[in-house]
């Protein structure tokens, strides 16, 4: 459950991360839209607070990992980098997977050491359902 700072604080958040002008080109339904979309707001875990990078000072008021009480995530729809940012510390971090090409093994299919058959952990989809209700010719 969010604490009532957080609460307040979300509406600034929000603000900021929406921008107050469109960029050059925008048109029709996209110029109404800011250039930011919200993921989520998440509770910041144990490796949220363990972050080497993030450590700040750890005396005087300025807030620091352990003191936030909510992580807020947005897309950049312009770029595809997604941004994770402490609601109190400010620190963010950020994942961009498009930067550079991935590698062949993250590139689908991906290769297994072994497929896993349905009978083995009594999940099913409906690929499976489909094959084996199909009348053989």
């Amino acid at each position: 459950m969010l604490s009532g700072r957080c609460v307040l604080m979300l509406p600034f958040a929000a603000a900021a991360l929406a921008g107050c002008h469109g960029w050059a080109g925008q048109t029709g339904a996209d110029a109404h839209r800011g250039r930011y979309a919200g993921v989520g707001i998440y509770a910041p875990g144990e490796g949220w607070r363990r972050q080497v990078a993030g450590q700040g000072p750890t005396t005087g008021p300025a807030a620091r990992l352990v003191d936030d009480e909510a992580v807020i995530v947005v897309v950049d729809s312009q770029t595809g980098e997604v941004r994770g940012c402490g609601d109190l510390s400010g620190y963010c971090v950020g994942l961009n997977p498009w930067r550079t090409a991935l590698a062949r093994p993250q590139q689908t299919p991906v290769d297994l050491t072994a497929h896993v058959t349905p009978a083995e952990d009594g999940v099913t989809n409906d690929a499976d359902n489909a094959a084996a209700a199909a009348p053989s010719r």
